[in-house]
């Protein structure tokens, strides 16, 4: 018997396919040791386990492997503004843009771009997922600047506001550059005609430069309306919105309000005999609310 874990590893014995695991492998002749059995898995490192000794007819062997996950990898693709930067990658040896990193374990990395002349990048939460590619474009502020901070968005002509202040708008292939601002944490804010608002948090340094890119959602891609499901013990409950009457509770399942506009509502349960249960909802764009109550008897 030959397991692995996990199992559905493929087995090959003397390098030919005999199955998965588990598996019983019952050999036609008893050749002479060493034996190969090798394990392979997508995802995981091949295993192969050797067997020393004879095997003799009637012999019985249970034979166990633990499979060890392979490393997955991403790549990351590098270019800057201006030409000419260097960039590191985990402290690594320092490297001309454009550059495509590749075999990047999965993770979270850490990206320094530089020149000089200029104010160097920095970012320390680079996230790589397994078989993905990444493409970087890193824009540096020269140095005489008094900016620190670099906005693009996608599209462009795109208002931006920093910690509620309006700064300027995005304009093409041109970053806007924002600055100067104090050290720390800040709070980006997107917004354009027919795209939902686009809010990112970054930290600024004034000897860095820091870049933030706005992808702007289309809000026809968004769901504006709300739902409610109602369910109440007891069942037949009276469900009111803003003093308006919207059904009631069915005997089995949920009332279900499809289509409420996003707002501020005062939800009223009530049922003869039972004290009301009153609550204040607010339901969001596209969001689902599910409210089950147990009404207490009146008196």
């Amino acid at each position: 018997m030959i397991y692995s874990d996990p199992a559905g590893a493929d087995v090959y014995i003397f390098e030919k396919y005999s199955g998965k695991t588990p598996l019983l492998y019952i050999p036609d002749n008893a050749p002479d040791p060493p034996w190969t059995i090798e394990f392979r898995k997508d995802g995981y490192n091949s295993s192969i386990y050797a067997i020393n000794e004879n095997i003799t007819p009637g012999t019985q062997k249970e034979i166990f492997v633990r499979l060890s996950p392979a490393p997955m990898f991403g790549t990351i693709f590098v270019s800057s503004d201006p030409d000419g930067c260097l960039a590191q990658l985990d402290g690594s040896l320092s490297v001309p843009l454009p550059y495509s990193f590749t075999s990047v374990p999965e993770g979270t990395h850490t990206l320094f771009v530089y020149k000089t002349g200029y104010k160097s990048y920095l970012n320390e939460q680079l996230s790589v997922m397994p078989n993905s590619k990444l493409t970087i474009k890193v824009i540096l502020i020269p140095n005489y600047e008094r900016k620190e901070l670099v906005v693009t968005s996608t599209p462009p002509d795109t208002e931006v506001l920093v910690d509620g202040i309006f700064r300027g708008i995005t304009s093409g292939n041109i970053p806007l550059m924002i600055g100067p601002l104090n050290d720390g944490q800040h709070t980006v804010l997107g917004r354009i005609a027919g795209y939902q608002e686009k809010k990112e948090i970054v930290f600024t340094r004034q000897d860095r430069s820091t870049n933030v890119h706005l992808h702007m959602i289309p809000i026809t891609l968004m769901p504006m309306s709300s739902t409610l499901k109602i369910r109440s013990n007891p069942s037949g409950s009276d469900v009111l919105l803003n003093g308006i009457w919207f059904g009631e509770v069915p005997a089995q399942g949920y009332l279900e309000l499809n289509d409420i506009p996003p707002n501020r509502y005062k939800l009223v349960i009530s049922h003869s005999g039972y004290s009301d249960h009153i609550e204040w909802i607010f339901p969001g764009p596209g969001e689902t609310i599910t409210i089950d109550t147990a009404l207490v008897q009146a008196g």
